[in-house]
């Protein structure tokens, strides 16, 4: 099968938001530690993506944008910089591997909340539930099945 073009239209995005339990926000320099350690490198956009390989090389698997507009972060002022919520997202067609790279975010999604004191959330902001994870896997599954009907 050939790789998603770059100018294929987005047909899925799977979207987990991480919301601070403090209203001051998340900080800079731990959120920066937290993502970093789960192989999230600074890019395209000023956000931060997740490769293939922790060094920041092969296709992205997903990114992660702040959750307050315009999205991005300024490493900059990263010492001053404080934000209520960050929001991953893995965009289909996307990686080759969708399932893996999925359970890599939610991974990294997660060992933030921990750290941070954050609560998972859905693209809708309602509380992420076990339910919800398996819709997400649900919605993958789908579109990998209408993908191999396509190539047939």
């Amino acid at each position: 099968p050939r790789g998603a073009s770059e100018d294929a239209p987005m047909e899925e995005l799977l979207v987990i938001n991480v919301v601070c339990r403090d209203p001051l926000g998340f900080k800079g320099p731990e959120l920066l530690q937290s993502i970093l350690e789960s192989g999230l490198r600074f890019g395209d956009m000023d956000i931060f993506h997740r490769h293939e390989s922790m060094t920041g090389h092969g296709e992205v698997l997903f990114s992660m944008a702040n959750g307050v507009k315009p999205g991005t972060f300024d490493l900059d002022d990263i010492d001053l910089f404080t934000t209520r919520a960050v929001s991953f997202f893995l965009g289909l067609p996307g990686p080759r591997h969708p399932k893996q790279a999925f359970d890599v975010m939610i991974a990294a999604a997660r060992k933030l909340a921990h750290e941070l004191d954050g609560e998972l959330k859905d693209d809708q902001r309602s509380v992420l539930t076990a339910q919800t994870i398996e819709h997400y896997r649900q919605r993958i599954t789908d579109f990998e099945r209408r993908h191999l009907t396509k190539q047939r």
